[in-house]
């Protein structure tokens, strides 16, 4: 798996009902909105990736977003993938997602 997906490959993979696990990685008071504009995104605390991160399952892709795309969903991809997990970064992050969507 590629280091980072554009919003447009994770749209791509999202219509093709690919396996993958969507995480949006925010911290806590960086979610400013309860709702996950990235279909079937699933809020998980960052703080806590050694304990959640054992749940997750090996054979899915997993995309991981925070605000920007920067450290915080970089530094998770980064520790999924030590764990043996495909892991890519949404580049960008939550406001491309959000700039994409409006555009298409």
């Amino acid at each position: 798996m590629k280091d980072a997906l554009s919003p447009a490959e994770l749209k791509d993979l999202l219509d093709e009902k690919m396996d993958i696990t969507v995480l949006d990685v925010r911290r806590r008071a960086d979610r400013i909105d309860v709702e996950h504009p990235i279909p079937g995104a699933e809020w998980k605390d960052p703080a806590q990736i050694a304990e959640w991160s054992k749940r997750l399952v090996d054979s899915n892709e997993v995309v991981v977003f925070c605000v920007h795309g920067h450290s915080v969903s970089k530094n998770a991809r980064d520790y999924l993938r030590g764990q043996g997990l495909k892991a890519a970064v949404l580049d960008g992050g939550i406001e491309a997602w959000q700039v994409f969507s409006r555009g298409s």
